[in-house]
């Protein structure tokens, strides 16, 4: 298994020497300016909608005591997980498994903004409680922010976000695998802009150690969904039951 994953890791290394490190600093630069403005929109209750027409979106939401706790809830639930999983070594000095990735996935799909502001929040204070709270703990909320808010968009569906049809876990795997690409982008970006590392470590280290520990690390998230989904509509917990978003204004 160490063996598979250390070549792995070679092999999306290369993509970088292969396409040039500052075209790969193209993509993630663009990528960066992309999600944090969709990020800062949504801190407005803004939201980008593709469908029928690209528009924006004005969001009435709802915070209340059930969504407040699915918040807190979410960001404590990370926070623990990814101080367990940073013990668990796949790959000596390369891959810790990324245990919180199996919560933060599904909890976007099933609980909705809540959950994905939560997870925003547990990254920074994850990096506080580590003691490595810096310039690149912002990006890291970010691409932490948009990890459940890819499954809150793209898996409205009961019967998607509670794993019922087979399709859905296809579905979710192809989430995943979307995100580990533009968060990985998103972050070695952000890492060059602020010469935290040596452009070869980030593209080279960094972008597929982001793309694999997370990858691996949501693998279990279908059968978290699987469990917590249905409990979460039975007790009014889920984004339709808790009627969090309640009505919608349309800008042009």
């Amino acid at each position: 298994m160490t063996e598979f994953l250390k070549s792995l890791l070679s092999s999306l290394g290369s993509i970088g020497r292969s396409i040039g490190f500052q075209t790969m600093n193209v993509i993630g630069t663009f990528l960066l300016v992309i999600m944090t403005l969709i990020l800062i929109g949504e801190m407005f209750n803004y939201q980008v909608v593709l469908t029928p027409w690209p528009r924006l979106v004005k969001r009435q939401r709802r915070w209340n005591t059930k969504s407040i706790a699915v918040m807190g809830m979410t960001a404590a639930l990370s926070v623990i997980l990814q101080a367990v999983g940073a013990v668990i070594v796949l790959v000596p000095g390369t891959i810790t498994f990324r245990a919180d990735a199996m919560v933060r996935f599904p909890f976007g799909a099933i609980f909705g903004m809540p959950a994905v502001w939560g997870v925003g929040l547990a990254n920074l204070l994850g990096d506080a409680l580590a003691g490595t709270l810096g310039p690149g703990s912002i990006g890291g909320a970010v691409i932490s922010w948009w990890m459940p808010y890819l499954f809150y968009r793209l898996m409205r569906q009961p019967e998607e976000r509670n794993m019922i049809k087979g399709s859905a876990w296809f579905k979710y795997y192809a989430i995943s695998l979307l995100w580990c690409l533009i968060g990985s982008f998103y972050l070695c970006s952000s890492f060059q802009w602020l010469r935290l590392l040596p452009t070869e470590v980030i593209w080279v280290g960094v972008f597929p150690a982001v793309i694999v520990t997370t990858f691996i690390g949501g693998l279990a998230g279908p059968l978290v969904a699987r469990i917590v989904g249905p409990a979460a509509d039975k007790y009014g917990l889920s984004l339709d039951k808790m009627r969090f978003e309640v009505e919608s204004e349309y800008n042009s």
